[in-house]
């Protein structure tokens, strides 16, 4: 099994049922944060791969039985819930078939999530008003089943003074260390996207200043961060496309110190338009951490003529589909790792880290592969 963390260390775990995205991440003091909760049906279209551990256990569980083996000694609960967007994927499908709170909410992916182990701080781009149409700098909503029962959840979490809600909002520092920020200051976040915008410091003014307008629902609006620890840095921007996607770049070119990023989330699954042209330009991750469940995911000709040749990332997937594999085996042979939970465990101080692929197919987290030391740049 992989090893618990300790304090000082940084784990990102990318946590694979095959339906759906969700990231747990423990910070050096123990602050947790899960991002994204996502679950979909367990039969759906366009050559999905095999749900894990089976059809007979939901994502939401699988989730949450793995970050309870993972959680710091003595935590029963999860600081920070950050919703990139409210795609199925993501954060729910109202499809799923599921009992209500009684507070009356379903409890479908992030709100299932919370009746198994409960988060302190929800941060989403549309709190408080959840608009589907008109709050103004937020963009369209154009899932908009959650609305009233996610607004239940929080609602009554804040009367009972047990869950704070926020608005996620770029250029600012929301997701902080809660139990020794002192001692570990050397480790940072900034919010550098929502709504459409991207947040980014132009270098001939001192002004930080958000760059872009409302967006389009979905995708393009998702919420993205920035975080530091040492020398090691890490960006994850839920599903982040066009424009937004591009302006997003401008922060790392701008404020990253200059230096090769270290670690990418995947930008939507690496689909064809996961990587834009700023980022080609700007962020060239040593690693990217992808979370994937159909087959043309990631897609092929964006590894072959833009991630392999000119980003040289190593590439890690949890999910590598039989059709796929069978039809590319020379670009998968390119791969570092897939077929598993991924985790990337940060040395203590940020100088190095290391990446692991653990098995999905049961509850045992048997490690795979270990890939590194790889030295923070």
């Amino acid at each position: 099994m992989f090893p618990l963390w300790q304090e000082g260390y940084l784990d990102i775990h990318m946590i694979n049922s095959a339906r759906g995205e969700c990231s747990f991440l423990i910070l050096p003091d123990g602050t947790t944060l899960v991002v994204d909760v996502g679950e979909i049906p367990a039969t759906m279209g366009d050559f999905p791969v095999a749900q894990l551990p089976s059809t007979d256990v939901r994502p939401t569980t699988t989730y949450a039985r793995y970050i309870k083996n993972y959680l710091p000694e003595g935590k029963s609960w999860i600081d920070y819930c950050q919703i990139s967007h409210f795609h199925n994927d993501h954060f729910g499908d109202p499809g799923i078939k599921a009992e209500t709170n009684p507070i009356g909410y379903r409890k479908i992916g992030a709100m299932a999530l919370y009746d198994l182990i409960p988060f302190k701080n929800i941060l989403d781009r549309a709190y408080p008003n959840y608009l589907a149409e008109g709050e103004s700098k937020t963009a369209p909503i154009d899932h908009t089943w959650f609305l009233e029962e996610w607004k239940t959840l929080i609602k009554w979490g804040e009367e009972q003074g047990i869950l704070q809600g926020a608005r996620f909002t770029a250029g600012k520092e929301q997701i902080v260390l809660l139990y020794n920020k002192e001692k570990y200051n050397n480790f940072m976040t900034m919010n550098i996207c929502e709504n459409g915008y991207g947040y980014y410091i132009k270098t001939d003014e001192t002004t930080p200043r958000k760059n872009g307008s409302r967006s389009d629902s979905g995708n393009p609006s998702s919420c993205g961060f920035y975080l530091k620890y040492g020398n090691f840095d890490y960006v994850s921007a839920g599903d982040i496309t066009s424009a937004p996607q591009n302006r997003m770049a401008y922060y790392f070119r701008d404020c990253a110190d200059g230096t090769k990023l270290d670690a990418l989330k995947g930008g939507h699954h690496l689909s064809s338009n996961g990587y834009g042209g700023q980022m080609e330009a700007y962020m060239f991750p040593e690693v990217i951490l992808n979370q994937n469940f159909y087959k043309k995911q990631p897609d092929i000709d964006l590894l072959n003529n833009k991630i392999f040749p000119i980003i040289k990332a190593q590439v890690f997937t949890t999910n590598a589909h039989p059709e796929a594999l069978a039809e590319n085996p020379e670009t998968y042979a390119k791969m570092n790792g897939y077929n598993g939970h991924l985790v990337l465990r940060v040395a203590p101080g940020g100088a190095s880290y290391y990446v692991y692929v653990l098995d999905a197919t049961d509850f045992g987290y048997h490690v795979k592969s270990i890939h590194g030391p790889y030295t923070s740049k």
